[in-house]
């Protein structure tokens, strides 16, 4: 398992924003199902019907039971797997922004609403934050929608705002003004703002940058691979104007994630492979076994012609899969020339038993 210490301490929430208000419901779920996210998921789909119903209780119920605490970044490791992100707050009941978020992702997804965690920066009183933050987006009614847990989970027994979120489902032009994230989808905007704005200080006069259709990124990003969604995600980043130190950590991090999935990948196929080229075997000795056996009980030429097939057929399936390993672009590259030596060897086996039985069907044919 490979694993990085998590370098966002997250920015937490100095003053409040003036975004769009929703009413906080009170979500009052047993503790027995508050262990886990599929308890938490199991009772709100229970008792919630709508999306709409079931991301304000989700949201309602974390900014209400998981305090902000930054003794908590000590605890977390950044893993493609969230599952330790969200034991570990659950268990606790406190966390940093990665576990707001990764709570909120977690659930949001086992109620049947898309969602996916966002990485970027924060700004606050006329500055940008030093570290990073981590917040959400959700797919509700037909539109994505921007979610910060942490940040209203800071506001929690507010004086002035104990009734409303500030954070929940923003308006992306006001919620750009505090959060850049590092890919420029994530803004929700067609007209995404780059980091110079962002540092400036937000400006309507200053939203005009290249079109990109937000909307159908994240469709499209929801039926690739993680490898593909990945490439995209660093090109994005790179093309979106961030200066170099602000994003080597979020690039470095997303190379190694796309190293390990290269590898993961490769290990795969090769073990793949690997059963194609046993299951080639198993073909071949069956014909062996006829032979051997002086071709008793006699089998139709078709049926014999078929385990040669079957044994060209798993041959070939490992071939490409062989072949792709070669062309991966992982730096740590598996050797595939000693199941390659054996799978040409066994071809020209197969040639020549298939040469053999040729030659016996003709003497058959012949009389001999």
């Amino acid at each position: 398992m490979f694993a990085f210490t998590i370098l966002f301490l997250c920015a937490h929430v100095a003053a409040a924003q003036d975004y769009f208000a929703a009413q906080k419901k009170y979500v009052n779920i047993p503790s027995s199902q508050v262990k886990t996210s599929d308890g938490i998921a199991s009772y709100i789909n229970a008792h919630y019907h709508t999306d709409e119903d079931k991301i304000s209780a989700i949201y309602s119920w974390i900014t209400s039971n998981i305090k902000y605490d930054a003794d908590s970044i000590h605890y977390v490791i950044l893993d493609e797997d969230n599952e330790q992100r969200v034991s570990f707050a659950l268990r606790r009941k406190r966390g940093v922004c990665e576990n707001f978020a990764a709570i909120f992702n977690d659930v949001a997804i086992k109620c049947g609403i898309n969602s996916f965690m966002v990485e970027g920066f924060t700004r606050q009183g006329g500055s940008i934050d030093r570290t990073g933050h981590v917040w959400c987006i959700a797919f509700v009614n037909g539109k994505w929608g921007l979610y910060d847990p942490t940040w209203d989970a800071g506001r929690v027994g507010s004086v002035n705002q104990q009734s409303e979120f500030k954070y929940f489902n923003a308006d992306p032009e006001i919620f750009v003004q505090s959060h850049l994230p590092f890919d420029p989808i994530y803004q929700l905007l067609n007209y995404p703002h780059n980091f110079r704005d962002f540092e400036k200080g937000w400006s309507t006069q200053n939203n005009k940058g290249k079109f990109i259709n937000f909307n159908d990124s994240l469709s499209e990003m929801q039926n690739m691979d993680r490898l593909s969604r990945y490439a995209r995600e660093v090109s994005r980043i790179e093309n979106a104007g961030w200066p170099p130190s602000k994003i080597d950590t979020k690039l470095k991090r997303t190379r190694f994630q796309v190293e390990v999935l290269s590898q993961d990948d490769d290990a795969a196929l090769y073990n793949s492979a690997v059963d194609d080229y046993n299951a080639a075997i198993g073909y071949y000795n069956d014909f062996l076994s006829y032979r051997n056996n002086q071709f008793r009980p006699s089998k139709p030429k078709d049926e014999v012609e078929e385990i040669f097939q079957n044994v060209s057929l798993s041959l070939g399936l490992a071939n490409l899969k062989l072949k792709k390993i070669d062309s991966s672009t992982a730096t740590l590259q598996l050797n595939t020339e000693g199941i390659k030596s054996k799978l040409r060897e066994l071809e020209q086996n197969l040639q020549k038993q298939q040469t053999f039985y040729q030659n016996h069907l003709a003497e058959v044919f012949n009389g001999k």
